[in-house]
């Protein structure tokens, strides 16, 4: 029977709020508190390797470039992109609303390789992986990616249509849940990409096949945000059943995501209270504990190549 893996990729931003409003001034307790004393000290105890994909506002703040740094081999870095943080034309927006596939032009190349190189400055490594801000890659990303010296992309969200979201076209709803390389003009398809794209796990309900009330309801994310410990257990379990039986052999790769600022109060839309963000991280650990029973490795997101051998 093959293994099984899973990954927890951390979007890794500066404070939020209500309607995901960012707090003014700028602040940063979501890596200061949420990573620092809550998130990591989490994973360490289960032996855990987390990956957090940071911001350029977050790599640009000294205290949390010093913080992620000091983690060291506990945790992957990776980057991710809220373009409006990036040069050219960085500003603070109230709220980060782009997606980089809908730049014109060569802006999503300007953005992206200026967080590299910003990256790279401050943490004195190569980043491997890389999320979009709102899941918004599109048919320039991969290649520009593979240019920039990536192995990884995880902006995938299958079974999920973004496209009245703000960015017409831009849905995964026949993705793959399990790694592949995809296709540079359509990262929704596998192709052969350098770049190994690694889905966030996402898993239809039964009621969606239903017409009507079907297409209302949301999949099922493994996401400790809203989904309670028990149904990430079984999501976690119905992927890695359904991959197995459909290429035995091949390694499992689950994708749980989550954003620092969820595990402290006040940071984001998803914890008003300190109640609300203990519940998020009382979540995250029934699925570490879970993981820890079943002999699933938590890995970041680019030791993943080298296990599926691709």
């Amino acid at each position: 029977m093959s293994r099984a893996y899973l990954c927890v990729s951390i979007d890794t931003e500066c404070d939020k709020g209500p309607q995901w409003r960012s707090q003014r001034p700028m602040a940063f307790e979501g890596v200061h508190v949420g990573i620092v004393e809550r998130l990591q000290p989490l994973f360490a105890s289960y032996g855990a390797k987390p990956t957090y994909l940071v911001s350029p506002e977050v790599i640009r703040d000294a205290r949390s470039a010093e913080e992620l740094t000091n983690i060291g081999a506990g945790c992957e870095l990776g980057a991710h992109l809220h373009g409006e943080y990036a040069e050219p034309g960085a500003w603070e927006p109230e709220v980060t609303r782009d997606f980089q596939r809908d730049y014109e032009g060569d802006i999503e190349k300007r953005k992206l390789t200026y967080l590299t190189d910003q990256f790279i400055r401050t943490f004195q490594h190569q980043p491997v992986s890389f999320r979009a801000g709102r899941f918004g890659i599109g048919p320039r990303t991969i290649r520009i990616l593979e240019d920039l010296g990536y192995s990884v992309e995880s902006s995938v969200t299958p079974n999920v249509d973004w496209s009245k979201a703000g960015s017409p076209g831009l849905t995964f709803a026949d993705a793959p849940t399990q790694p592949y390389r995809p296709d540079p003009d359509d990262p929704t398809r596998p192709g052969s990409s350098t770049i190994l794209e690694i889905p966030i796990t996402i898993r239809p309900r039964f009621l969606n096949l239903l017409p009507g009330i079907g297409k209302k309801l949301g999949p099922r994310w493994l996401r400790p945000t809203w989904t309670s410990g028990e149904a990430l257990v079984r999501l976690a379990e119905d992927e890695i059943g359904e991959a197995r039986r459909a290429t035995p052999g091949r390694p499992v790769v689950l994708n749980a995501m989550l954003h620092n600022t969820e595990v402290i109060p006040d940071a984001s839309p998803y914890a008003d209270a300190e109640h609300d963000a203990r519940a998020i991280l009382d979540r995250l650990r029934v699925l570490l504990a879970f993981a820890q029973r079943e002999s699933i490795s938590v890995i970041g997101l680019g030791d993943v190549p080298e296990i599926l051998g691709a």
